[in-house]
């Protein structure tokens, strides 16, 4: 599978989406300076907070998303050719 800018496009940019809901979901929930972590208190601010939050959701939907496309290029080869059949 070629990875050309419409590839990176279609996975970045929901991912960047998903991101921005995870992370306004989860500290609509938790204030993140309320978070002890192993018993300590990791003594970040807010936006520290939200940003590594953001990129770790960004870096686990773009993981999802490039995996899903990675399994359907497999199929769409394979149902490409099974349909000359």
């Amino acid at each position: 599978m070629k990875f050309n800018a419409a590839t990176w496009g279609a996975v970045l940019w929901p991912a960047f989406l998903g991101a921005a809901l995870a992370d306004a979901v989860l500290f609509t929930l938790i204030d993140p300076e309320t978070i002890v972590l192993f018993g300590v208190h990791p003594g970040v601010s807010r936006p520290a907070a939200y940003t590594v939050g953001f990129f770790v959701f960004w870096i686990i939907m773009v993981a999802a998303s490039l995996t899903t496309l990675w399994l359907h290029g497999d199929n769409a080869e394979k149902s490409k050719y099974a349909s000359l059949r």
